[in-house]
């Protein structure tokens, strides 16, 4: 009858690998990394960070520009008054002029706003138009001639501009900061490896084994 044999005292059966062994390989692995190349991955996370909050910094400064804006359209219309005008003379043909594509000559016309103020400049009418017509313009509280408020595409406009203007300047600066810190990694990554390769090249090429004279190629 056979019996197992029971392992000697102090003796262990090997099963798998040691303990430790990935632990001790993902060292190794790791310790392959420079500190310049771990320097050098932050500080591309830190500039795609930056980018991200260049992103998010632009649409505020559009959104805030949109606002003003907006404001500043609205109490404009406030004291924007539309009057009807009323033409002295002929549109002149030698003033021709163009809006948004549209073809005007300006007349001289006549209006009354406020009541009993009477006003008297020249405006852009539609081409053809004869003395004594109709003529629909915007004017002022004190009732001079003025401009329609901004509309709300050209706000929108000039948001996107800002916030991309914005974006633009913050990017840049991550950018150039980034480049510059990226240089001086780089410049002491390579000092450091000319120390170790004038460390390490004699005994990599043999000129300090023992066997070699002095004159040996």
């Amino acid at each position: 009858m056979f019996h197992r044999s029971s392992p000697r005292p102090g003796h262990r059966r090997s099963q798998g690998a040691p303990h430790g062994t990935g632990h001790r390989h993902r060292t190794e692995t790791n310790a392959l990394r420079r500190p310049a190349d771990r320097t050098r991955t932050r500080w591309l996370l830190a500039f795609a960070l930056s980018c991200l909050l260049a992103a998010a910094g632009g649409i505020v400064a559009g959104l805030i520009v949109m606002d003003s804006g907006l404001r500043a359209a609205a109490e404009q219309a406030r004291h924007r008054h539309g009057v009807v005008a009323t033409t002295v003379e002929e549109a002149s043909p030698r003033t021709a002029t163009r809006i948004n594509g549209a073809p005007l000559t300006t007349a001289r016309v006549r209006w009354q706003y406020p009541a009993a103020s009477g006003h008297t400049a020249r405006v852009p009418v539609p081409p053809g138009t004869r003395a004594g017509q109709p003529v629909t313009l915007l004017v002022d509280d004190k009732g001079e001639s003025t401009m329609a408020s901004r509309s709300a595409s050209e706000i929108a406009a000039d948001a996107v501009a800002a916030g991309a203007a914005n974006t633009g300047l913050i990017t840049l600066a991550a950018a150039g900061a980034v480049f510059l810190r990226l240089r001086r990694v780089e410049a002491r990554n390579l000092a450091q490896w000319e120390r170790e390769w004038d460390r390490v090249e004699p005994r990599w090429s043999g000129r300090l084994r023992p066997d070699r004279e002095p004159g040996d190629d």
